[in-house]
C-alpha cells in the first residue's frame, strides 16, 4: 500500500502602513517601502484609480506602459532598488490631488512577498479671503443612487461639512458654521466626481477632511485630505 504526504506550504505575506505628510509646492515627497531581500518586482498602485498603476519596475527596469497618465514623469525609484530592497517611491512636485493610500507590492519569483500601505496626505495652504478652495475626490466606486455622500472635518470638534444623498435635506445636515458655504460639482453620482467646494475659507476651517461613501452602511470609497488657511497679512 503506497502512502502520500501532501505538503501544505503556507506564504506569510507580510504588512505595514505609514502615513507621511507634506506640504504641497515642496520639490518632492518619498513613500517609505523597504524589505530584507532582494526582489523581482514591485508595483505602485492607488485602487481608488481606474489606471491603478503608479509606478512599475521589474528586473528590465521601469514599465510606463500601464502606469496612470497623472503619474507620468513624475515617479521614480533608486536604481539599485530592487538590489538593495529600499523599493521607496519619490513623488516629485506633489498635489492635493496626490492624497490618498498608496500601496506598495512586493514580488519574489512570481509570488507576492510583501505589502506596504503608505496614506499620503497633502496639506493645502490658502489665506483667509479667496473666494473659494477646492478639495477633489474622484472615486472610480459603483455610484448608484442609494448612496450617501458624507464630508466631515476632523478632529476632537468633528464637524459635517455636507451630506448627499437621496431623500437628505444637505443644509439641515450641515454644521451651522457651513450652511451657505459648500456644494459639489453637478450630477457627482454620474460623474464620480465629489469633489468639495468651501467658499469663503478662514482659520477655523483649517483640518483634516474626510469624505465617506455609503451604502447600506458599509463603506464603498474614503478620501481623506488636509486644508490649513492661513490668516491675512497685516499691512502697517
Amino acid at each position: 500500500m503506497k502512502m502520500f504526504v501532501v505538503v501544505l506550504v503556507l506564504l506569510q505575506v507580510s504588512h505595514h502602513a505609514f502615513c507621511v505628510e507634506v506640504y504641497e509646492g515642496v520639490e518632492s515627497v518619498l513613500l517609505p517601502c523597504q524589505v530584507n531581500t532582494s526582489v523581482s518586482t514591485v508595483v505602485w498602485s492607488r485602487e481608488d484609480y481606474k489606471y491603478t498603476t503608479v509606478h512599475l519596475r521589474d528586473q528590465s527596469g521601469d514599465i510606463s506602459e500601464n502606469q496612470n497618465h497623472y503619474y507620468r514623469n513624475r515617479t521614480s525609484m533608486r536604481a539599485d532598488a530592487l538590489q538593495s530592497g529600499d523599493l521607496s517611491l519619490t513623488l516629485r512636485k506633489p498635489t492635493i490631488r496626490d492624497s490618498g493610500k498608496y500601496l506598495c507590492t512586493v514580488y519574489r519569483s512570481g509570488q507576492d512577498l510583501s505589502r506596504t500601505e503608505v496614506q499620503l496626505l497633502v496639506t493645502v495652504t490658502v489665506t483667509e479671503g479667496v473666494e473659494s478652495v477646492l478639495l477633489p475626490f474622484k472615486t472610480t466606486a459603483n455610484m448608484t443612487e442609494d448612496v450617501t455622500v458624507k464630508w466631515r472635518l476632523s478632529g476632537t470638534n468633528r464637524k459635517t461639512v455636507l451630506v448627499f444623498g437621496k431623500g437628505l435635506n444637505n443644509e439641515f445636515k450641515k454644521h451651522s458654521s457651513y450652511r451657505g458655504r459648500t456644494e459639489m460639482k453637478k450630477d457627482p453620482l454620474e460623474t464620480g466626481d465629489l469633489s468639495l467646494i468651501l467658499k469663503n475659507p478662514v482659520c477655523k476651517d483649517t483640518g483634516v477632511y474626510t469624505c465617506t461613501v455609503y451604502r447600506d452602511g458599509d463603506i464603498l470609497a474614503q478620501k481623506i485630505l488636509k486644508l490649513l488657511v492661513k490668516r491675512t497679512a497685516l499691512v502697517h
